[in-house]
């Protein structure tokens, strides 16, 4: 009983409620839902394209120990619901903030007033909230340094669901995300992205802009393995293509697959003789349903990359619509 009453009149005790309380504010304030969440944005990442073959990458994460992905950290919300964001910025060089080209970021400090939208500096925090208006598949990024920073990684995709999204999961239909991009070596460099810190967001200038390497969500796309098994052909799939990349992207599709558009960019897909052509620019989007009944086992989709200045194809890939296992 003595010893039981000098622990609870110890410091040792009052240390630990003060931890315990601590904790208890940060996990009140700082909820991980999807409606409250912590991203942060890291320079020190790096991305395996081969084996035995990395490049460095940025990138945005939702954890300090987590791995850098490409696209970076997802945000699942829905339609006219509030979404805020504490972006923390570890990041080594010059100040960043979070943009979207289709939902409009709004940032606030510490007290909750709106304020002109600035740049977060080194190991500072800044504070966004957005509400979209309508469903479907977003690109945000860094727009400092554009489009340096959007090519060195700094970016990750947004989905905005709506009851007719619920409806369609109901129906037992796949959900696919594919996103688009591709890399220059010589654009992650370290000479390039060990940018000496500076509030005045000094500019970047790369080289010419010559990709090499060309990835689907952050892996080779010709490593590939499809969209959905043979065996359960009959069960659509709700297919989320995104353009990350700087070069325009073109998918094809035998026009035997039955293609419904569900939300983003309309005007990108249209019906052509030989196939159905989805073509996507730097940010675009594009949500489509994918009937594959009447697909045979072997057929392709046509992956292709194409400079904008002179609309030549730099690289095309063949991906199989089946997964093969």
């Amino acid at each position: 009983m003595l010893n039981l009453i000098k622990f609870i009149t110890s410091p040792s005790l009052k240390i630990l409620i003060n931890l315990t309380t601590t904790l208890l504010l940060l996990s009140s304030n700082y909820s991980f839902s999807q409606e409250e969440l912590l991203l942060i944005g890291r320079t020190t990442g790096k991305l395996s394209i081969a084996k035995n073959k990395q490049v460095r990458v940025f990138g945005f994460s939702k954890s300090l120990s987590g791995e850098i992905t490409l696209p970076g950290a997802k945000i699942e919300t829905e339609k006219n619901k509030k979404v805020k964001i504490d972006f923390w910025n570890i990041s080594q060089g010059n100040p960043v903030s979070l943009f979207c080209k289709d939902i409009i970021f709004e940032q606030f400090n510490k007290k909750g007033k709106v304020i002109q939208t600035i740049p977060i500096d080194h190991m500072e925090h800044g504070y966004y909230s957005f509400t979209p208006n309508k469903e479907g598949t977003f690109l945000y990024y860094s727009p400092e340094n554009y489009p340096f920073n959007l090519q060195a990684g700094m970016f990750g995709v947004i989905i905005v669901k709506s009851e007719n999204n619920k409806s369609l999961i109901k129906e037992n239909i796949v959900e696919k995300l594919f996103c688009s991009h591709e890399i220059d070596k010589y654009w992650h460099a370290n000479e390039l992205m060990d940018v000496d810190h500076s509030q005045l967001n000094n500019p970047i200038t790369p080289p010419p802009y010559k990709p090499k390497t060309f990835l689907i969500n952050g892996k080779k796309i010709n490593s590939l393995k499809g969209i959905q098994s043979y065996e359960k052909k009959k069960n659509p799939v709700l297919l989320r293509l995104v353009n990350a990349g700087l070069c325009k992207h073109e998918i094809l599709f035998p026009n035997n697959v039955n293609i419904q558009f569900i939300s983003g960019k309309e005007k990108a897909y249209r019906e052509e003789k030989k196939h159905k052509k989805i073509e996507l620019y730097t940010g675009d989007s594009i949500d489509l349903l994918v009937s594959l009944e009447e697909v045979s086992k072997r057929q392709k989709i046509i992956y292709q990359f194409i400079k904008n200045d002179s609309e030549k194809t730099i690289y095309k890939a063949s991906i199989p619509i089946f997964i093969h296992l």
